[in-house]
């Protein structure tokens, strides 16, 4: 089968460019062929390499940072053509999306849709208020009309489906897995050596919040519950590992709180440094509350690293308590855990770590490619059908 597969994050890291490679690596594998039709602010004209087209953006404020250029993506379907596609696979709800969709009915394509974030349809975006409304109006336009006019609409959280009605868009949303790379995500001692290039502290008991840091990651939050539960005293560390546009507004909370002595960021890492720094963790943290599924918990267990997560998050629903994490509720309770599992002997820790790996073992490229292999199966019944109703 080929798949083409429409994505407007670009090279940003970020849950939907994980789950693209993520995907493309296991249907690669079991025999499909993949194309990737991306977005790139740097270019002033479609190209293809390394089994992507790359189509030239324009900067935003939106939830990637950037809008594809429609008006110069005449290329990209003389491209398209040459591979001739199966099957359209949407990634993002954007210009890009649109684009997929479009291609799709020219070509009478069926075409399957995954939801990651309605983040820009709920908020918006902009430099001010009223940029901010008219961004959302465009925003929802275009997901309800991705979304009601794709052969199957499937996402990772199961809130996904309550948020489109009440964007009031009628549609039926498939439960699908979301993934990680178990290759670069895995077990690893921790050395004195990693802690020392990672500029760790040595003798404390570290927690690592890893993520864009952008104004709904939970890390203000984060901070506040961090401050209201943790005395100075304690030799709790909080590592935060990532890159945003708020990292700026983060540092200086830390000042106003006093907590420089206790939170280090860590800045940018690979797939390699961050599993390191998993390995020097006693546990992932957060306190978003975010409806879309984020990567960086779920590598984390693929690395053996127990999570403490709001309840109100989309994640928490794959939280096994006491098997694989714990959740929380209030600042009191967070602290709780903290301090719980920081008083765990070394038998317990990695007892606990071997049990949080084990719960993320189906986590792989390969299974995700079998279920979204039947997803694009089921598309293309749907599409026949609608095909001869017409």
């Amino acid at each position: 089968m080929k798949i083409a597969l429409f994505s407007g994050a670009g090279d940003v890291k970020c849950a939907a460019s994980t789950y693209i490679s993520v995907l493309k690596s296991g249907l690669e594998k079991a025999g499909h062929q993949v194309l990737l039709v991306t977005a790139d602010p740097a270019i002033d004209d479609c190209f293809s390499q390394d089994g992507k087209i790359y189509c030239p953006a324009k900067v935003t404020p939106s939830l990637y940072g950037m809008s594809v250029r429609t008006s110069l993506l005449g290329p990209m379907e003389e491209l398209l053509n040459n591979f001739r596609p199966d099957v359209v696979h949407v990634v993002t709800l954007d210009e890009m999306g649109l684009a997929g969709l479009k291609y799709a009915q020219k070509r009478s394509l069926p075409m399957v849709t995954t939801i990651h974030n309605l983040h820009d349809a709920l908020e918006g975006y902009g430099v001010n208020k009223a940029y901010g409304n008219l961004a959302k109006m465009k925003v929802r336009s275009t997901v309800r009309k991705i979304v009601t006019e794709s052969d199957l609409v499937c996402s990772p959280s199961a809130l996904t489906q309550g948020l489109l009605q009440e964007l009031d868009i009628a549609c039926e949303v498939r439960r699908s897995p979301y993934c990680v790379d178990l290759e670069n995500f895995c077990p690893t001692e921790a050395t004195l050596s990693i802690k020392k290039r990672l500029g760790i502290p040595d003798n404390s008991t570290c927690y690592v919040f890893a993520g864009r840091l952008l104004d709904d990651c939970g890390l203000d939050e984060l901070l506040e519950d961090w401050n209201a539960s943790v005395p100075a005293v304690d030799s709790l560390h909080l590592l935060i590992a990532g890159s945003g546009s708020n990292t700026a507004l983060f540092a200086e909370k830390v000042k106003m709180l006093s907590l420089a002595h206790q939170v280090t960021f860590l800045g940018e890492l690979s797939h390699r440094e961050l599993n390191d720094c998993f390995a020097c963790c006693r546990a992932f943290i957060s306190a978003g509350r975010s409806s879309a599924i984020k990567a960086s918990p779920l590598e984390a267990q693929a690395a053996g690293l127990p999570v403490i997560l709001h309840k109100e998050s989309a994640n928490a629903e794959l939280v096994r308590d006491g098997i694989n994490g714990f959740t929380f509720d209030s600042p009191a309770r967070f602290g709780e855990l903290l301090h719980k599992m920081a008083d765990l002997d070394h038998e317990g820790e990695v007892l606990l770590r071997k049990l949080v790996r084990k719960s993320a073992v189906n986590l792989s490229d390969k299974n995700l490619a079998a279920i979204m292999e039947q997803t694009y199966e089921d598309a293309k019944k749907i599409h026949r059908k609608k095909q001869s109703e017409d």
